[in-house]
């Protein structure tokens, strides 16, 4: 069951490669969240980057913040790219967002976001998470995922 997910974070991730949106189809994953990062399980859940509500987990996101502010739809946009607060998070990330923001620009919207939704799906047909760079299921790592 892949994710679905027309979103892509400001900061370059894909909604559908993130635990946190993922748990919302996931009862076991929001369970296994919930304990990892010492909350609630219904503090466990995101709309994705481009629809966040008072209850989603990234509401307070500082890059989504910073992109808006400056009437950036991407980070990639912005003259001070890469700036501090996306270097730490893509440094949490193995450079994928910084990465994908890069292939963004040089594919139509369209595009990108079918090659994300393909990327980000393993052949079981789970999503994979961008945290971990495994199958949500059947773990299944993908280290090949991570563009070049």
């Amino acid at each position: 069951m892949s994710v679905p997910s027309t979103n892509m974070g400001p900061c370059g991730l894909y909604c559908g490669s993130c635990p946190i949106f993922q748990a919302r189809f996931f009862p076991e994953l929001r369970t296994r969240l919930a304990k990892e990062l010492h909350c609630r399980e219904e503090q466990v859940t995101c709309n994705g980057c481009r629809e966040l509500t008072d209850n989603c987990w990234g509401r307070a996101c500082k890059i989504r913040f910073c992109a808006k502010n400056r009437g950036y739809e991407y980070c990639s946009q912005c003259p001070d790219l890469p700036c501090h607060r996306l270097r730490k998070l893509s440094m949490g990330y193995r450079d994928l967002p910084e990465r994908q923001l890069r292939e963004l620009e040089q594919m139509e919207t369209g595009e990108f976001m079918k090659l994300m939704g393909s990327r980000w799906t393993c052949p079981c047909g789970y999503p994979i998470s961008a945290h971990t760079l495994r199958c949500i299921k059947c773990g299944k790592e993908a280290e090949e995922l991570i563009p070049s």
